[in-house]
């Protein structure tokens, strides 16, 4: 809902998002005694979370499972220090189903089972195989490790630091062996024989190879909690509310305002009263949004260098999506699925032209929420959720008209787009969804760009690569004193955890200036004990 009227003139923070990382930050900083308002463009809280409902089915309208959110995770250790109900996400049994021409492979949380598979079907590459496995247990083991602290260097002594460092030196070489490594070279480490024309087909980069069976290993993919991922939101911006910080929907922040070399305050226009400004006045800007927006609207020309300017163009960030929504009158069990994501793929595509935006070679994934949890549909009908890889600039702008404007070419050029993909997966997988298709709602990069207002409508930030990583790019920190990165482009990799540890850190360098004894609490609680 739109509840802007009830912003402050003036706060200890302002947040500018009311995304994870935002609503994080807010609730650890108004539940230590701090005064905070939180700018949320759209009509609820949630960012890439926030889901929607069309007639009775609930759709997730980003996360398809999650980490660090099982009972020794790093995010379950925080949500349980704000509020000791926070939404359950139980673990997953079937993970990953990897499809194409004429094979079918299941990834669960035993993954020799798909080991011992693969070794019966290709006999050749036996050595390669359990060379690719044993590495991503280690791969797996090292990311535990890591994740076992969230604390960044910002709020460290430093004792801290150098036991942060040593840490992460021993935990990450196996990662930096393989981090930034390219698919095609990464894969031949490993394997010769016709088992690279099947699996790990569409990846770019090595470690997207190994992370799914590194995190099967150590027991990490849950499943979002019952109502969908966005029910972590809601239950985050009712904490909010509780601990007494102000959500503000329905205001756009348009500009940080400085003085001197401090941000002294957050203009902004109220959606309700037509794009009014106005300004709210604080002594502490988290921005729990993405960097272009940071630097390039938000904050004045000159802030950041021409040199890292560069360093952002060149960045390597995720790509957006195609997302196919579809409620369908079938039960569940019609469809032949499980709880597990679906990964289709077409043999004699090259990895790029699985990734190129055209619906007749991407790849495709699928997931049917509602096997698993069926609040999200009416009785005896069934989600499902399609989507492929896309560039905002594929297709022609998706056929959109000069500003990204959405006119008739776009509406028709995007349903056919969504009718190629629903036919490939009826062809691949043997079951009919057209027939079955009561709503049908279809997002494109353009529609993620609008709901955002991410760089391109990418639905994480920076990539994990080495050249990413040796720029500098992900910072909590900006050129100016007070103003703090609280989102997931904050970290290399994004996702939820990145997201959650963004704000947490964002809130705990606040908090050591302002209330030490409340940033040692949180402290503690980010470091594990």
């Amino acid at each position: 809902m739109d509840d802007s009227e009830n912003t402050p003139r003036s706060c200890d923070v302002a947040v500018i998002g009311a995304g994870v990382g935002g609503l994080v930050a807010a609730t650890l900083l108004a539940r230590a005694g701090l005064e905070v308002c939180v700018l949320e463009a759209e009509s609820k809280p949630g960012g890439y979370l926030a889901g929607f409902k069309r007639q009775g089915f609930v759709f997730d309208t980003a996360v398809h499972w999650l980490n660090q959110c099982g009972p020794d995770g790093m995010v379950r250790r925080l949500f349980n220090s704000i509020r000791h109900d926070a939404p359950e996400t139980p673990p997953m049994n079937r993970i990953r189903r990897y499809c194409g021409d004429g094979f079918d492979y299941l990834l669960n949380d035993n993954p020799d089972e798909l080991l011992d598979a693969l070794i019966s079907d290709f006999p050749e590459d036996r050595e390669g195989l359990l060379a690719f496995f044993a590495t991503a247990r280690t791969l797996g083991e090292a990311f535990a490790s890591i994740s076992t602290t969230m604390r960044s260097g910002h709020t460290m002594t430093i004792g801290e630091k150098l036991r942060g460092l040593w840490l992460a030196t021993m935990a990450g070489r196996s990662f930096v062996r393989v981090a930034g490594v390219p698919a095609d070279k990464g894969l031949r480490r490993f394997f010769h024989g016709p088992i690279l024309d099947r699996m790990w087909r569409t990846e770019s980069k090595l470690i997207a190879c190994l992370m799914p069976v590194a995190w099967a290993y150590t027991g990490d993919f849950q499943r979002p909690a019952v109502g969908g991922s966005q029910s972590i939101p809601a239950w985050l911006a009712d904490v909010c509310r509780e601990v007494g910080a102000e959500i503000s929907c329905g205001c756009r922040a348009e500009q940080i305002v400085l003085e001197g070399d401090r941000a002294t305050a957050v203009r902004f226009k109220r959606s309700a009263d037509h794009g009014v400004a106005d300004e709210l006045r604080c002594r502490h800007v988290i921005a729990a949004c993405d960097a272009e927006t940071i630097y390039r609207r938000l904050l004045p020309d000159g802030t950041i260098s021409r040199r890292y300017e560069r360093k952002m163009d060149r960045a390597e960030v995720y790509d957006s999506a195609v997302s196919i929504f579809l409620g369908l009158s079938c039960a569940a069990p019609d469809l032949g699925l499980g709880e597990e994501l679906v990964q289709i793929t077409r043999d004699g595509i090259s990895r790029g032209d699985h990734h190129s935006s055209d619906p007749e070679k991407a790849e495709i994934n699928l997931l049917a929420p509602s096997i698993s949890d069926s609040t999200l549909a009416p009785a005896g009908k069934t989600t499902a959720i399609l989507y492929t890889s896309a560039r905002i600039g594929a297709n022609d702008y998706w056929k959109t008209e000069p500003g990204l404007t959405r006119g008739d070419a776009y509406y028709e050029f995007k349903q056919r787009y969504a009718d190629v993909i629903i036919e490939r997966v009826e062809r691949t997988l043997g079951v009919d969804l057209r027939s079955r298709i009561e709503i049908c709602e279809i997002a494109t990069p353009v529609t993620y760009r609008r709901y955002t207002g991410n760089k391109d409508g990418a639905i994480m930030g920076y990539r994990p690569t080495r050249s990413n990583m040796w720029a500098g790019l992900a910072s909590r920190t900006t050129p100016v004193r007070n103003v703090l990165i609280g989102g997931q482009w904050a970290e290399i990799g994004g996702g939820l955890p990145a997201a959650v540890r963004a704000g947490a850190n964002a809130a705990a360098i606040v908090l050591k200036a302002e209330l030490p004894e409340a940033f040692a609490a949180l402290a503690d609680v980010m470091d594990g004990f």
